[in-house]
């Protein structure tokens, strides 16, 4: 598939309303039985399971924010957040509003004119919407970071990216959210089976990544600096797989790092690793990671850990790994 056509095909299934069309066999002449299975896509449960991470909108560089305070004029108009997250408001001075939602700036900027003026109130309504920040990475012509006006689906940012190059596995798409969720999705459903329960709405921060062909990742999530998905090399261990994420945060708990490991058949198993004892000295054992594996490091004060690995299975072409790093019972 040329730039162009890919860029079309993009737009144009972002933009479809219509019924899903039949599958088209893929390109080389896949075989029948398995252009023809049913496309998963996602249930109602799924799409509100990825909904309650959105959370409230979070203010930063770029967004334009109207700001009006009753009795204090000067401060009434429009104010652009600049790259630093800042903004300069009369009468007050320099005011972060990075990271903060609506309602916590307007009550940073009322406890800031306080000792000016008498219980001044302050509304803020957002005119813009631009701090949207997705990175679009892999197996795409244009991989980086891209800001949107306002949410976007994922078709949305694979099109700001130009679309997939031709090494892209139209089955290898992920994307990354916060410390624990990884979302698998299925292209060839969304782009050639029309399943627009794939096309989903991405949040700030997501990570989208798009594998090569027969490319080998692994994940690494939960108490680590740079959560996301890596090629796996030749020797990757437990301890490199958390190197390669950017180390441990402060609150990791390392005598307890978790594998979490799937068969052909989607089942899957969990590994313990003391990765804290291996550090010591006390501790050899250092499993290799293989292609797939999802290391997870759990936060201090988590003692026992399991998975809702019923969710682990093939059938699924949307995996929310996310939902089953949840820990089910806390015993000393």
């Amino acid at each position: 598939m040329n730039k162009a056509a890919s860029i079309l095909l993009l737009l144009g299934l972002s933009a479809c309303v219509t019924v899903p069309p039949r599958a088209a066999p893929e390109a080389g002449g896949a075989p029948s039985e398995a252009t023809n299975q049913p496309s998963m896509g996602l249930t109602a449960e799924q799409l509100k399971t990825l909904e309650i991470g959105a959370g409230d909108y979070l203010l930063g560089a770029g967004d334009v924010v109207q700001l009006y305070a009753m009795d204090v004029a000067e401060l009434n108009r429009n104010y652009v957040i600049g790259p630093d997250g800042k903004i300069t408001v009369p009468g007050v001075g320099v005011v972060s509003l990075d990271g903060l939602t609506r309602e916590q700036a307007e009550a940073k900027i009322e406890a800031l004119l306080k000792p000016a003026y008498l219980n001044p109130t302050v509304n803020i309504i957002v005119q813009e919407y631009n701090n949207n920040r997705i990175f679009v990475l892999g197996e795409v012509r244009k991989p980086g970071q891209y800001n949107f006006p306002g949410r976007p689906l994922l078709l949305s940012a694979l099109a700001r990216a130009e679309g997939l190059t031709d090494k892209a596995d139209m089955r290898g798409c992920t994307v990354v959210r916060g410390r624990g969720t990884v979302i698998e999705i299925n292209l060839y459903d969304l782009l050639r089976k029309g399943d627009r329960t794939l096309n989903i709405p991405l949040l700030p921060e997501d990570a989208v990544y798009v594998k090569a062909d027969e490319e080998h990742t692994f994940y690494v999530l939960g108490e680590v600096a740079r959560p996301g998905v890596f090629a796996r090399g030749q020797d990757v261990d437990v301890v490199r797989a958390v190197a390669l994420a950017g180390g441990e945060t402060h609150d990791a708990q390392l005598s307890k790092v978790r594998v979490v490991r799937r068969d052909k058949s989607g089942k899957a198993t969990v590994l313990t690793v003391n990765m804290q004892g291996m550090l010591g000295g006390k501790v050899t054992d250092n499993p290799a990671i293989e292609s797939g594996d999802i290391v997870y490091v759990p936060r201090k004060g988590v003692a026992t850990f399991n998975y809702y690995l019923g969710q682990l299975t093939p059938s699924i072409n949307t995996v929310l790994l996310g939902a089953t790093l949840q820990t089910l019972n806390k015993k000393n």
